[in-house]
């Protein structure tokens, strides 16, 4: 079974970015400008506790509605991205917990994102609870240094969320505030039928999209014994899963781009995902693919 569809194209999107409306150092029409100029096809402005306006085309950018809302904790934050919403958001009081902020998220058409989960120090219990959440950082641009500590990268605490059960998709986010070279540093890649929020979503929902700073999924192949990945060049490509250990898991090599994961041998599997890393240090991330019983 192919992931992707080999006749739908793929768009490029930041869905995590702030300006001037909250603490950003850009407004919004720089914004939209500078993510215009590196190429990106759609962009959620996400500013805090404030809804951007309706989602629109802008020449030939999709601008998904969006904002954060930031929740504390016992011993942690949980910072939740919602895009896509309309304006019947603002009748509502969304402090009212993290999961009743989801909920209204999508009553009023939109989808509901964990950002950095590692910047913020988000638990497994935390994660398990949530319900009806999109997707996760699992790359967030600007919580690393020189602008955070090093927090930029969930993969591990996701990890463990998801050997409990909350298998997260992934995606990959900038994070943007102070626009000193955050900007563009990784995206999502949809691939959607048309670039419209009813397209993207349904892109989201069915899973058929990636994270990435830079490498490229051209197919993900699963069959009952083996998981088949086509890729840009890279040099290291590395199988995740429940499984501690498990043998070929990391593969290492010179403009790879193809390798194959034997299911066979790792009894117990669940599920699978998938991280590319080119000769720059840049990654790529699957989503988690779930295994059923009969393959394994």
């Amino acid at each position: 079974m192919d992931l992707f569809d080999p006749k739908l194209p793929f768009f490029k999107g930041n869905l995590h970015c702030h300006t001037t409306v909250s603490d950003g150092k850009l407004n919004p029409d720089e914004v939209v400008a500078l993510y215009r100029d590196l190429g990106y096809d759609f962009l959620a402005l996400t500013d805090h506790r404030r809804l951007s306006e309706p989602t629109h085309l802008e020449g030939c950018m999709l601008l998904l509605s969006g904002m954060e809302m930031d929740f504390t904790l016992p011993g942690e934050v949980l910072h939740l991205i919602g895009v896509g919403m309309d304006e019947r958001l603002e009748r509502y009081d969304l402090s009212g917990g993290p999961q009743r902020c989801i909920n209204l998220y999508r009553r009023c058409g939109g989808r509901a994102i964990v950002a950095h989960p590692a910047w913020s120090l988000n638990t497994v219990d935390t994660l398990t609870a949530l319900r009806n959440v999109t997707a996760a950082e699992i790359y967030n641009s600007v919580s690393t240094y020189p602008w955070n500590g090093d927090r930029a990268d969930s993969s591990n605490v996701l990890d463990a969320a998801a050997a409990h059960g909350a298998l997260y998709r992934f995606v990959a986010s900038d994070d943007s505030h102070r626009y000193q070279g955050e900007a563009g540093r990784s995206f999502t890649m949809i691939q959607a039928e048309e670039l419209s929020q009813e397209s993207l979503f349904a892109a989201l929902d069915s899973g058929r999209f990636y994270a990435s700073q830079g490498p490229r999924f051209e197919q993900i192949s699963v069959e009952k014994d083996r998981i088949d990945i086509l890729c840009s060049p890279v040099e290291t490509i590395i199988f995740y899963s429940n499984l501690i250990w498990t043998p070929n898991r990391c593969q290492v090599g010179h403009d790879l781009v193809f390798a194959s994961y034997d299911l066979t041998r790792n009894r117990g599997e669940r599920h699978v995902r998938i991280q590319l890393i080119d000769a720059r240090g840049r990654s790529a991330w699957s989503n988690p693919i779930v295994l059923h019983p009969s393959s394994l």
